[in-house]
């Protein structure tokens, strides 16, 4: 089993605000909870923790993990709100997001909260504000240490700073993590945030450096690199007509994830073996996948049978 761990949410999409009301269309979402159902939709044995509420939004978002056939054994169930994400999109689609969640379901989660039988798990997913903010921060390192002899730490550190201002925090919580973690999967925008000064492919050995046995750089529509000891793998970004990119970074995560496990990669031995041609062939299938989510409207990750379907439309 693959275990997705952090935050799941609604983000609210604005309409034009010239207009009095403001009407919003609001959809399941949160970066760690959208990679969880994009793996279920990939065919893949996935399961959640984080914390989600008793709320009527807490009920729609464990009802759809439930429905896309996520197991929901672990996650905890407060009875604090459900954060609530509002988004307003570029001209571009680019989505710029604010957040209204403190105190909220996903960010209560403590030691006390982490689950003890995890039966046989594969890869250990964290990621985004919940690996940052207190008390669940603290309580996903707890979880990532413990399982890290048993399986392969993945780590996406989608840096939001609408919830922590303080960049150089982030930094260093990213820097902390990825010093644990096997697979890392970074945008550059992200890197631009956290290392300014710095080139992705700079900071991306730096990672290998640390202990890390494969990181991927994605860069919106230009595509993706990724990195191992002894690989440099690049691939080009597909063109398609935008919608919104809102998910695109979580359909990448979950592809990449899911051809890891469809190749039997889930010790560290397997990930150093991997070669060009497999790796290639991981990362092309992330970026058509994250391609076609941006087709569509919100966080609607595609399955096996759409990406396939797309692949052979191009």
């Amino acid at each position: 089993m693959i275990l997705i761990c952090g935050e799941a949410l609604f983000d609210m999409f604005a309409s034009d605000l010239a207009k009095d009301p403001v009407n919003f269309e609001a959809y399941v979402g949160g970066s760690p909870f959208n990679v969880a159902i994009g793996l279920a939709r990939l065919g893949e044995d996935v399961g959640f923790f984080g914390g989600i509420s008793t709320d009527l939004l807490g009920e729609k978002l464990i009802g759809r993990l439930r429905s896309e056939g996520v197991k929901t054994d672990h996650v905890c169930r407060p009875a604090a709100l459900t954060t609530l994400s509002v988004v307003q999109k570029d001209a571009n689609g680019i989505p710029a997001y604010t957040f209204y969640g403190e105190g909220a379901a996903d960010r209560t989660v403590t030691e006390a909260d982490l689950p003890t039988e995890l039966g046989d798990l594969s890869i250990l997913h964290v990621g985004s504000y919940s690996a940052v903010v207190e008390p669940v921060a603290s309580a996903l390192k707890v979880l990532v240490g413990r399982e890290k002899p048993n399986c392969l730490i993945s780590f996406d550190p989608n840096i939001r700073p609408t919830v922590v201002a303080d960049l150089d925090l982030w930094r260093k919580n990213t820097e902390e993590i990825a010093a644990l973690a096997d697979i890392i999967k970074v945008s550059d925008e992200d890197l631009a945030l956290i290392y300014p000064d710095r080139e992705p492919v700079e900071v991306a050995r730096h990672w290998l450096e640390l202990g890390a046995g494969l990181v991927i750089v994605t860069a919106g529509a230009k595509g993706a690199e990724a990195f191992t000891r002894d690989l440099h793998v690049e691939v080009s970004g597909r063109a398609v007509t935008v919608i919104d990119t809102v998910g695109a970074g979580d359909t990448f995560q979950a592809a990449m994830l899911s051809g890891l496990v469809s190749r039997n990669i889930a010790t560290r031995n397997s990930l150093e073996g991997l070669d060009h041609a497999a790796l290639h062939e991981i990362v092309l299938k992330a970026v058509t996948a994250s391609a076609l989510t941006c087709t569509r409207q919100g966080a609607d990750l595609p399955s096996r049978d759409d990406v396939l379907r797309f692949e052979n439309s191009c």
